[in-house]
């Protein structure tokens, strides 16, 4: 039987975003390939060599761009190699093998910003400059709590702000993005904190968001031009905190609306005056703390008198009263509505944003649906929602843009799910939205890069499963416009092999023509498993979003396989403590999953690899008993690396108890895959390094339940390969290939496609 399925009905089968991890390409755009300055339609890096960044710039009309100035920069905006676009458009950098920021302007054009990377050809498309406005909306700001404390961890990095040096530091946090954030005509992000030095904190809630008033002048000189902050931590700090961010920000020139000392104030738009063109911008919430004694709504127990006291430091009793006028917006249809109207008269554009909705949610609830129809309904070019500290798809009503969840760019957040992020470039005109494209961030150690190759690859395609079908996605973009054809074409393609893990190229699936019971979608949840060097920033080959011991071998370029990036465990001889090499924190999991990769050690007595499961993110202890599916694994073609493994029940459990064990016979010894929080290796006496092996260690095992695995026993590579085993050493280095694979739930039967590179694992 055939069906036919579209990209929404993709999304709305499967909670994860099916289309983030198709099989193969049904369906393809034909207008998206980078060519060369050569004019081929390949990456020539190979033959310039890794140093060289080179693409083509055009029209929205597809035809070339001559004269287009083309500047790499680097973080803080430093320009480190700049040319110009010949007849055909195309361009060629020396950056000495640096990601950078590739820059592109033209006096009749709107400019644009990307990430870039030496081995991939870049197209650039730039819009007509008249009459157009570009904005950028970037997601949930906030520079304090854990941006403060003492690192404990030694096997992860992140950012820590020194309180001496705190002005140039908020600066360094946004540097690395800073290229990007600049280019815009309109930067806008969710300021979701107090800037204050006050003590005053709420007194009922949990996470109370404070920081230091350095990052508006740090927000300005990144390019910000708005902050909303119709948000549930903007009165984290009562009164005292509110005042002095309105302060901070008018010094700081940093345009602003959501809160005030009044609903009048807190409704008041911000007007913003760019390329002939006024720009308004609201901002609402719809948490409002109504739980608590003390809520932040502008709207609700406007005469009430709040009184509270605290201690100080020196034992005094210190007292403070306000009204229950002073707050945030809060979102209601009647007051959302009115305000939508007043600011649509005043405006060229109108932009509505609206903090709801569930936390770690990429869709939005009923009532974030209703509020957003009721600001397009009333006038609203663009909604833009946040809130949930994930990202959400984009879509559109009637004529509204509408962006369900931002989700980071500069946070705190130890969760797997809020460590991919994205900034919003919308290019609209007095009639409305023209255009509007992704940048890929990754939020890496609290500090948002930019991102290329895999993980920005994902991102895209993560939002793209959840975006209704006016935006297309490309090989290396996501954007919608106005007066595109979509010029696809449909191919028919056969899936063949037992076992095998397929990669989707581009595109969507349609239809799935014959075995559908045989073929199963999935997800890659580590975009990063590579161990090449994705992010835009002056270190390589770092190892983001991984725990290792980063000494100077440890990883690089030549570690993995054919020279590929990679990671390098090593132990000296008799050293029994775990190598650890796992995510920085755990990965979220419901349904099935598929380990795989490869690997290389040199020690005698063999490689065992830990998982470990947990209810939830919070669970202080890993999940024991029969029900975590224990059990063995015995090995395939050992030669010819094969990862048909099959499992077999364990008879005992109590051998089991957390980490869990599957055993594989390995090359020069055995295997061990666990789930765990730690990759460990035997020590022995063994001098022999092995091949690199490809392995699958466990397949489709299920965990009990919605559980979350910190998947660390693995080294996850894709087309490359990781880790290798120097001289004599006697711990278990290794590599696996690029890795977690999760299906997607509901779509068993309707769910494939085709077109697939056999050779490849899912994207």
């Amino acid at each position: 039987m055939k069906y036919n399925i579209s990209r929404g009905e993709f999304v709305r089968l499967s909670s994860l975003g099916v289309t983030a991890g198709l099989a193969g390409c049904g369906e393809q755009r034909s207008d998206d390939s980078a060519t060369t300055p050569s004019g081929t339609e390949t990456a020539t890096s190979s033959r310039l060599g890794p140093s060289v960044v080179e693409g083509r710039v055009l029209r929205t009309t597809g035809d070339p761009l001559d004269g287009a100035t083309v500047s790499a920069t680097v973080r803080g905006s430093e320009t480190i190699a700049q040319t110009t676009t010949n007849e055909r458009g195309a361009f060629t950098l020396e950056t000495g093998g640096e990601r950078v920021w590739v820059q592109v302007s033209e006096s009749a054009h709107v400019g644009r910003t990307v990430a870039a990377a030496p081995d991939t050809p870049l197209r650039v498309e730039l819009t007509p400059r008249e009459g157009t406005v570009s904005m950028s909306f970037g997601g949930d700001v906030m520079f304090g709590r854990r941006f403060y404390e003492e690192n404990d961890d030694s096997l992860s990095q992140r950012f820590r702000i020194d309180s001496l040096e705190r002005r140039a530091d908020h600066k360094e946090i946004l540097s690395y993005v800073r290229p990007l954030l600049q280019q815009a005509d309109v930067t806008s992000v969710n300021l979701e904190t107090a800037l204050t030095t006050t003590e005053w904190r709420h007194p009922n809630k949990k996470y109370s968001f404070v920081s230091d008033p350095a990052a508006a002048p740090a927000l300005v000189d990144a390019g910000v031009d708005y902050v909303a902050l119709g948000n549930n931590h903007v009165f984290d700090a009562l009164t005292p905190g509110f005042t002095e961010t309105e302060q901070t920000l008018d010094s700081a020139d940093l345009a602003y609306s959501g809160a005030g000392q009044s609903s009048e104030q807190a409704w008041k738009p911000a007007y913003l005056e760019r390329e002939g063109l006024t720009v308004g911008m609201l901002s609402c919430t719809t948490v409002t703390g109504s739980q608590y004694t003390v809520d932040w709504s502008a709207d609700s127990d406007r005469s009430i008198e709040h009184s509270l006291s605290r201690s100080t430091d020196d034992g005094a009793t210190e007292t403070l009263q306000f009204s229950g006028d002073v707050g945030a917006a809060e979102a209601t249809a009647d007051r959302l509505e009115t305000a939508v109207r007043e600011t649509a008269r005043n405006a060229d554009v109108t932009v509505v944003q609206i903090h709801g909705g569930s936390e770690y949610q990429r869709t939005p609830t009923e009532t974030v649906r209703d509020l957003t129809e009721t600001a397009s309904a009333a006038g609203a070019d663009l909604v833009v929602n946040h809130h949930p500290h994930v990202t959400g798809g984009l879509e559109f009503y009637d004529s509204t843009l509408v962006a369900w969840s931002l989700g980071n760019l500069v946070f705190d957040q130890n969760l797997w799910e809020t460590f991919q992020s994205y900034l919003l470039t919308v290019h609209v005109t007095e009639s409305g939205v023209r255009r509007a494209y992704l940048d890929p961030l990754l939020v890496e150690g609290y500090v948002p890069k930019g991102v290329v190759a895999e993980p920005g690859l994902a991102q895209l395609r993560r939002t793209a499963a959840l975006s209704s079908d006016e935006f297309d996605l490309g090989r290396s973009t996501f954007q919608y416009r106005r007066d595109a054809e979509h010029d696809r074409r449909t191919d028919q393609r056969t899936v063949e092999g037992d076992g095998t893990i397929l990669a989707r190229e581009s595109g969507w699936a349609r239809s799935v023509v014959d075995g559908a019971d045989e073929i199963e979608l999935g997800v890659d949840l580590l975009p990063t498993g590579d161990f090449d060097d994705p992010d835009v920033d002056e270190r390589r080959y770092e190892g983001p979003l991984w725990r290792f011991g980063r000494g100077d071998d440890a990883s690089g370029r030549g570690v993995g396989r054919d020279g590929s990036g990679g990671v390098r465990l090593t132990r000296e001889a008799g050293d029994e403590q775990r190598a650890i090499l796992s995510p920085i924190d755990r990965i979220p999991i419901d349904g099935p999953l598929t380990l795989t990769g490869q690997y290389q050690y040199g020690s005698s007595e063999g490689l065992e690899l830990l998982w470990r499961w947990y209810e939830s993110t919070a669970a202080t202890h890993c999940v024991n008993g029969a029900s975590t599916s224990t059990g063995r694994a015995t090995s395939g073609d050992v030669s010819t690396g094969s990862s048909n493994l099959r499992s077999t029940p364990s008879t005992s459990t109590s051998t089991f108890d957390c980490p869990r064990r599957r055993t594989a016979t390995a090359p020069c010894g055995s295997t061990s895959c666990d789930s765990s929080s730690g990759a460990t290796a035997t020590a022995g006496n063994g001098t022999t390094t092995s091949e690199w092996t490809a392995r699958r260690p466990s397949n489709s095992w299920r965990p009990p339940g919605k559980n979350r695995v910190r998947s660390s026993g693995f080294v996850w590579s894709r087309r490359r390969f990781t880790s290798n085993c120097d001289r004599d050493c006697d711990d278990a280095q290794y590599s696996q290939r690029r890795s977690i694979r999760e299906s997607t739930s509901g779509l068993s039967s309707r769910s494939v496609s085709t077109s697939v590179s056999p050779s490849t694992l899912i994207t």
